[in-house]
């Protein structure tokens, strides 16, 4: 359970600490204990890291990586779609442990070791030992288990993390050195992905909440708000309808209202010079990696290509085929109900509110079982619920943090708020993996607003839990049990899918044998052919539709004879761009008139097979 605080309403931090332990508690206290359940949450990491791949973004991350470990650097020579540190890490792996898909994984797993006592300290700050580690196993179960593979948005939620943990340090008390280093972690997060800057937008919000101003400088603070709350209505809110406006918009409007309006009763904590000084010191913080990761491009006079490939490029992204909108509205309802009960079951007695939630649990699980039997559509439909829960959460959140305001609630404002904005990731692609880049923060969210809201019966935030654990479960079971074969090339060593590893090992090695070691095209969105085989792209894109300008047929053409290319790969289902241009598809089937068809890809190649072995 998640016991309520000390004094009902608010009574944050200190509730926890506060109340008596139970058995389990004084045994979960112990370090040997503690350690043991890291080493079997690392083990479990480590295995799922073996299994699974988005073929587009393994090979994304692969080519990246490779091409910084052969001495490019991201954007200044080739398009990376992510900001670059990662490419960079991954380079490091590369040298460490070789190149493949596998090595890759590594780093992520280190990470993962990392990141969990960040996770156990925070859902420690709202409850007790036993129930503190229940949550971390759960933020556990629903991360890179689901998706192992090494995206930058994992290394974001790490650092996220733990930028929220100095962050929270600050808020209780300690001195501004601990917000340099949240937005040290936050600066880092954006080197990853520039999504990065969501854990500093929800830092600078909490800021605003935790030195509430008034008059004048209350008005300087509202409009700040207000310049965000548009420019937050102007990223997600075209083309997304009404789901799109409670998926993503409201839950950041909501809680930057609470920040920037504080309720006439809220204490006050410093004036707008200290306000000035902590963001100063924030903001120090997140320049630091920035400018250090800028130093070979500054060297080199090629800042304007980062800045271009790092920030406007990822605006293309919007208009992708992939982007989709959100569901209707009426998704969320399921998450708005589970909100509610839970909001007004201190209301309608202990044994009336578990009986609901048996009942709604048991659903739960039937549907699960009979899963199969329907498709799919009970985990479906239960991540849709899942999904449109942090939006429930905020908006409640924010209610009981305006109304009932005191110096701890901003512990919990800080985690609601990083929770809300970070959710963000998923715009615009709010597909089911998404979701577990959120899933963890989700959790501790959970745990800061049932801390705040106080009355809340025994036993329920555990049936939403045990709901939880199986929507997470059955995602994970479904994603890795469909892992059963390896990828037999010397640049795979992962399981993939029985499907996928047919596939691949009937492509690379036929690519690599009419090659002859030469430069290929692989195109469009297609970098695993160019990673897995090892051979040069000769452009320097890696997705068509983020090339801001594209070649005309002829100079593909030009560019193929002049580099020798002898085999070029075309994806005739690519993810994200459009299909080959049919000017260049006519070109290639004269040039390279020998073909065969492999699943989606049609290889062309230039004269009679070349001889020797693959």
């Amino acid at each position: 359970m998640l016991a309520p605080g000390r004094s009902g309403r608010g009574a944050g931090l200190a509730g926890p600490a506060l109340r008596p332990d139970s058995p389990i508690d004084r045994v979960l206290r112990r370090p040997a204990v503690l350690l043991g359940l890291w080493a079997l949450a690392v083990g479990a990491a480590g295995l799922a890291a073996g299994r699974y791949w988005i073929p587009l973004d393994a090979g994304t991350l692969g080519q990246s990586a490779e091409r910084v470990f052969l001495g490019q650097l991201p954007h200044r020579d080739f398009q990376d779609p992510y900001t670059g540190l990662g490419a960079m890490l991954g380079a490091v792996a590369f040298r460490l442990f070789g190149i493949s898909l596998s090595s890759l994984r590594i780093p992520l797993v280190a990470g993962f070791a990392v990141w969990l006592p960040a996770v156990l300290a925070i859902a420690r700050r709202f409850a007790r030992p036993a129930t503190a580690v229940g949550l971390a196993a759960l933020a556990a179960t629903a991360s890179v288990l689901a998706y192992p593979e090494a995206m930058p948005t994992w290394y974001g939620l790490y650092l996220g993390t733990w930028a929220l943990v100095a962050l929270l340090r600050f808020v209780d008390g300690g001195g501004r050195g601990w917000l340099v280093a949240a937005g040290g972690a936050a600066g880092a997060a954006i080197l990853f992905k520039v999504v990065g800057l969501y854990v500093v937008a929800a830092a600078l919000l909490t800021l605003a909440y935790h030195r509430p101003q008034r008059g004048l400088y209350g008005a300087i603070c509202v409009g700040a708000g207000g310049v965000f709350a548009v420019l937050l209505a102007r990223l997600v809110l075209p083309g997304t309808g009404p789901g799109g406006a409670y998926l993503f918009f409201a839950p950041g409007a909501a809680l930057t209202a609470v920040a920037v309006l504080p309720a006439p009763s809220t204490p006050r904590r410093g004036g707008f010079r200290a306000l000035l000084l902590d963001g100063g010191a924030l903001l120090a913080g997140v320049l630091a990696p920035l400018a250090v990761f800028s130093v070979p491009y500054l060297a080199t006079g090629s800042m304007h290509s980062l800045l271009e490939g790092a920030l406007l490029l990822p605006s293309h992204r919007l208009s992708s085929p992939a982007a989709s909108a959100p569901p209707s509205l009426s998704t969320a309802l399921p998450a708005l109900a589970a909100a509610a009960l839970l909001a007004l079951s201190g209301s309608v007695g202990n044994r009336t509110a578990r009986g609901l939630f048996v009942g709604v649990l048991a659903l739960l699980a039937a549907a699960l079982a009979l899963d199969d039997a329907l498709g799919g559509a009970a985990v479906l439909g239960i991540w849709r619920a899942a999904r449109a829960w942090i939006p429930a959460l905020a908006l409640w959140g924010a209610w009981l943090l305006w109304r009932t305001p005191s110096a701890p609630s901003a512990s919990a404002y800080a985690v609601l708020v990083t929770a809300a904005l970070w959710s963000l990731v998923q715009f615009p692609y709010p597909a089911p993996g998404y979701f577990f880049y959120v899933a963890p923060l989700a959790v501790l969210a959970t745990a800061a607003v049932l801390e705040v809201a106080g009355k809340v019966p025994p036993g329920l935030p555990s049936l939403y839990a045990v709901a939880f654990f199986l929507m997470a479960g059955g995602f994970v079971q479904g994603v890795l049990g469909s892992a059963t074969h390896r990828l037999a090339l010397d640049r795979g060593g992962l399981r993939v899918s029985e499907a996928d590893a047919r596939l691949y090992g009937t492509l690379i090695p036929l690519v690599r044998q009419h090659a002859a070691g030469r430069p290929i095209l692989a195109t469009p969105d297609a970098p695993e052919v160019y990673f897995l085989t090892g051979l040069e792209n000769p452009t320097p894109v890696i997705y068509e539709f983020l090339d801001p300008s594209p070649p005309s047929a002829a100079h593909t053409l030009r560019l193929l004879d002049t580099r020798d290319v002898r085999v070029v790969v075309l994806n005739t289902r690519p993810l994200f761009s459009q299909p080959t241009d049919p000017t260049l598809r006519e070109g290639l089937s004269h040039a390279f008139p020998e073909h065969e068809r492999v699943g989606p890809f049609v290889v062309r190649w230039r004269g009679a097979p070349a001889a020797g072995p693959p």
